[in-house]
């Protein structure tokens, strides 16, 4: 990349941290040169500013939010895929014999595109955390067992963290293990990145350098290295819409290994690349594939410039990537917007901007 261009990014990113956009942001830039990526790095700001300030630096590790849908849950659910564990038509009621009639018939497939008919967000945690943790991923599923469908599955499509909790409870079912250790031990490990890409949970930290988030509700302390997701919190630190855990360098090496199966130049253990590249496919007329977002013709936070074929995910904390296949090139870009507030929404203008300026000729 040019040094004209660069200087002109590190500038919107030094106004973004003077406009509280977020304290602190990290961004990488992969093109595929031919025979290796082309890669640009860059880190600004504060991984915490309060209630000490603590430069962001390569080796922080950020909550990535809703990046866990396409970066683990999905993964994981190939490689089920691959063994016939379960299959994209796979109905509710094959996996749970007391699942209610209305819900019955939706797919897994359904579940991942996000047209099941489940609502986007219910604030389940604090009932969950009235009752002891050993019961409560059953509570919940039965809690979502019992929400009304805003429509008829198939129907139409509507983001929905429910899907993705309730999908992350169907591979504990299927597997009897963690979408955790699953996710390690079948992705993260064979790829190396066992310690740039994991669900810390609620344990002890030791000395990794986390980027912090907001203030607990209950405890009044900063989160650091615990999830900020309340529902995710509230069932330990690990779902299947949130939870995992990523340096910039695991979430850039992660797509770029996508990318590389997409195009065909590379293969991976857990699933193949015919069956990756059929759930790239957009579903129907939506802007989802099963577990990505696309690129929409209007108000895309990708911006002008990547193709309509590129697949992305946006996370509630401050984080996205976006990865285009006739580009060649992928695009991250993690922050913790939420340190000054969840309520601080400036990021949504930043976005486009940022994308424009390092994708535009």
């Amino acid at each position: 990349m040019d040094k004209k261009r660069t200087e002109k990014i590190d500038k919107l990113f030094i106004t973004a941290l003077n406009n509280n956009v977020f304290p602190g942001a990290a961004f990488s830039f992969s093109r595929w040169s031919g025979g290796d990526y082309d890669r640009l790095v860059r880190y600004y700001g504060y991984a915490e500013q309060k209630p000490e300030r603590k430069t962001l630096g390569k080796d922080y590790i950020f909550d990535l939010a809703s990046l866990t849908k396409p970066l683990a849950t999905v993964p994981v659910l190939l490689n089920l895929f691959e063994k016939k564990s379960i299959m994209p038509e796979t109905r509710l009621a094959e996996i749970f014999s007391f699942c209610p009639l209305d819900k019955s018939e939706i797919t897994i497939e359904q579940l991942m595109s996000h047209r099941a008919g489940f609502s986007p967000h219910k604030e389940y945690f604090n009932e969950l955390f009235k009752i002891p943790e050993q019961k409560r991923r059953m509570e919940l599923l039965k809690s979502i067992f019992r929400e009304s469908l805003l429509a008829k599955p198939g129907e139409s499509h509507c983001y929905s963290d429910l899907g993705f909790m309730l999908l992350g409870l169907i591979i504990e079912k299927i597997t009897d293990k963690s979408l955790s250790e699953l996710a390690s031990s079948c992705i993260y490990t064979p790829s190396g990145l066992q310690n740039d890409l994991f669900f810390p949970g609620l344990s002890e930290k030791g000395d990794k350098p986390y980027v912090s988030t907001e203030k607990c509700l209950w405890s009044e302390k900063m989160l650091s290295g615990i999830v900020h997701d309340d529902n995710c919190r509230a069932m330990g630190g690990v779902a299947g819409h949130a939870g995992l855990f990523g340096t910039i360098r695991g979430v850039s090496r992660f797509c770029e290994q996508l990318l590389d199966q997409w195009q065909g130049r590379g293969k991976c253990q857990a699933y193949s690349n015919e069956l990756l590249s059929k759930i790239l496919t957009r579903v129907g007329q939506s802007t989802w594939t099963m577990g990505f977002d696309m690129v929409s013709e209007k108000g895309s936070s990708s911006g002008r410039y990547f193709s309509k074929e590129s697949v992305g995910h946006l996370g509630f904390t401050g984080t996205s990537f976006w990865i285009d296949p006739v580009k060649n090139c992928i695009v991250v870009l993690l922050s913790n917007r939420v340190h000054i507030s969840r309520d601080n929404w400036k990021i949504k203008e930043f976005r486009p901007i940022f994308h424009d300026l390092l994708m535009g000729k």
